[in-house]
């Protein structure tokens, strides 16, 4: 599990300008990431190469960790700064010199042991809360992709996938990502 602290709002803003670490912030919460594994960014990569070739000449755009990603909806006064590994936006408005403020319309989180906790439960929660359309759970120990849409507020398991299967996205629908292309 990922070291955190308690500070409010000012002082994180102060503490992520000096800060070398990737710094997450739920709302008086500070979540200091850990350097990803070299298999982590292998996947990644891999992951990215697919999605980029796919989205080429469309109007979506693809970004990849380390970007802020200040997640910003109506409803919601809660200030939450994460650093997805890979996320999808379809509203370019959000996008600022250093960070996009908004909701993504997919995000890809690549889980270890050390963060599994906190994507798997926290981030799920929060892109759920948030309104974003669909998650990505990649595990590259086992080889896996789960992929979570939204249905009434709620994430809804749409499939795992494993071995030789193909990764497919519920909001892009010709999106298929091969996973012996990416693992």
């Amino acid at each position: 599990m990922p070291k955190t602290k308690m500070v409010d709002f000012e002082e994180f803003l102060q503490m992520d300008k000096e800060n070398e670490h990737r710094l997450e912030y739920f709302d008086d919460e500070v979540v200091y990431l850990e350097s990803p594994s070299v298999k982590h960014q292998q996947v990644l990569l891999n992951i990215a190469a697919e999605f980029r070739n796919y989205f080429r000449g469309k109007s979506c755009e693809i970004f990849i960790s380390p970007l802020d990603v200040w997640l910003k909806n109506e409803e919601k006064t809660a200030k939450v700064k994460v650093q997805p590994d890979l996320i999808v936006i379809t509203d370019k408005s959000g996008l600022k010199e250093n960070a996009y403020e908004g909701v993504p319309a997919l995000v890809i989180e690549i889980t270890s042991t050390s963060n599994q906790t906190h994507d798997s439960i926290r981030k799920y929660s929060i892109y759920m809360e948030f309104g974003i359309n669909e998650y990505w759970m990649v595990n590259p120990e086992l080889k896996t992709v789960e992929v979570y849409t939204l249905e009434k507020g709620e994430y809804k398991q749409a499939a795992i996938y494993k071995s030789d299967d193909c990764a497919v996205s519920q909001t892009f629908k010709e999106l298929k990502i091969h996973l012996d292309e990416i693992f």
